[in-house]
């Protein structure tokens, strides 16, 4: 099948962001000191407070902790942007290799782009901005607030608003997360998962990312 639109995922797919994530750890811990909070909190606890469990939990922990859940995600939203920043400029994080080439090959043959990510949405802008990835991209979105929380992967939300503003049919879903596998399958569209384990519910699975060229032109 030849696809209309291929919509990504970011850390991990375009951003090699992954290959440790303490950076994100210790700007989780920062904003927490600045709200008054023990920062000797287990990993489990600070992915709730990241948004990295959806809504409800970081509702549920950060009333555990005693913070306004609100305030807290926000300004570890701001933090981890600050954080990932300076992962880019002074530590290595760069692009997934292969991944300008290939938007670059997508764009040639029509495609249309997006990125979708659980990230901050300043975040993504970020990256999109640092990277001078605006060309490529048509739509592009992270978490945009506290209660866009609700709206994260696995849910399709943010799929569907990349499928309206893409409008080329059919559409694909890259991610590296299960999530993104069920977020693509609840949005009715076809995924890619970028791992080297199988996996048995998205369409394909390929070890790197420009083995997607394939895929897509099938």
């Amino acid at each position: 099948m030849e696809y209309g639109s291929v919509i990504f995922d970011l850390d991990g797919v375009i951003l090699n962001s992954m290959e440790s994530e303490e950076w994100k750890y210790q700007a989780t811990r920062d904003a927490l000191e600045e709200l008054g909070v023990d920062q000797n909190l287990d990993r489990e606890v600070l992915d709730a407070i990241l948004g990295d469990k959806g809504y409800e939990e970081c509702v549920r922990v950060c009333g555990d902790i005693g913070v306004d859940p609100r305030k807290a995600w926000s300004l570890v939203a701001e933090k981890t942007a600050q954080a990932r920043m300076q992962q880019i400029e002074e530590n290595g994080f760069g692009l997934i290799d292969g991944a300008e080439e290939l938007l670059q090959e997508l764009k040639e043959n029509q495609v249309k782009l997006g990125v979708i990510s659980n990230a901050p949405d300043q975040a993504v802008e970020m990256v999109v901005d640092y990277f001078d990835l605006r060309s490529y991209f048509k739509f592009y979105m992270g978490v945009r607030s506290f209660e866009d929380l609700k709206a994260r992967k696995p849910h399709p939300n943010h799929l569907e608003l990349a499928k309206f503003q893409l409008k080329r049919d059919p559409y694909i879903y890259v991610g590296d997360h299960e999530s993104d596998v069920q977020a693509a399958t609840n949005a009715e569209m076809d995924s890619v998962w970028v791992h080297p384990e199988n996996l048995d519910e998205p369409t394909y699975t390929v070890d790197k990312l420009s083995e997607i060229v394939s895929v897509i032109n099938e």
